[in-house]
């Protein structure tokens, strides 16, 4: 009796470890499996430059497993883990990223704000954005073009053509008049380009 239920236990654990090994986001067809686990690891770390490392190099990996750990690194103590958890789920380019990355446009750190639009540009370049227009980010981008940190405000103009969604070039049009930086006009008449030549 005692043998067949090892014998069964030992059944279940190698289908488990089957399945495991045969699933899509597993080992054998994912190559992103390996040092995602790994990284996630890292980032539990009780040091804040290895965590920072981590969160980085999950962007850079690139597996969509990694969204809600980046997403509860934004709560992180570090500067530079939250920078690059943000910067990392911008590069992964998952919608489940979107609220979160909006509350860091109101982050007091200039370098904060500049990476989550950032970051949210990425998120608005999904291919299906020509149908299916990513509102809640081309939103929060627009009121970012206002942000009195010329390299936010930047940024949200370079984000917005580059998405080119014809919904910003209001926006963009009354920045060119009201703004006093030639760069930042400079910015606005490429990212206009851009919207028209998507929208022909």
């Amino acid at each position: 009796m005692a043998r067949e239920v090892s014998d069964n236990i030992t059944r279940n654990k190698l289908s488990r470890l089957v399945r495991l090994l045969v699933h899509k986001d597993g080992p054998l067809r994912n190559w992103r499996f390996f040092p995602t686990r790994l990284l996630l690891r890292k980032l539990q770390s009780d040091s804040a430059e290895i965590r920072a490392y981590a969160a980085e190099g999950l962007g850079n990996v690139g597996d969509v497993f990694a969204v809600t750990p980046l997403i509860a690194a934004l709560s992180d103590d570090n500067t530079a883990v939250r920078r690059f958890a943000i910067s990392s789920l911008g590069h992964l380019r998952d919608a489940r990223a979107i609220d979160s990355l909006i509350t860091f446009l109101h982050d007091e750190e200039p370098d904060m704000r500049c990476a989550a639009v950032v970051a949210l540009g990425e998120l608005g370049l999904t291919e299906e954005r020509v149908e299916n227009p990513p509102e809640q980010v081309i939103e929060a981008l627009i009121g970012s073009v206002n942000d009195l940190d010329r390299s936010v405000c930047s940024a949200a103009v370079v984000a917005l053509g580059r998405i080119g969604n014809p919904q910003a070039v209001s926006a963009l049009n009354t920045l060119a008049e009201k703004t006093e930086s030639e760069w930042v006009r400079r910015y606005i008449s490429e990212a206009i380009h851009q919207i028209d030549e998507q929208n022909p």
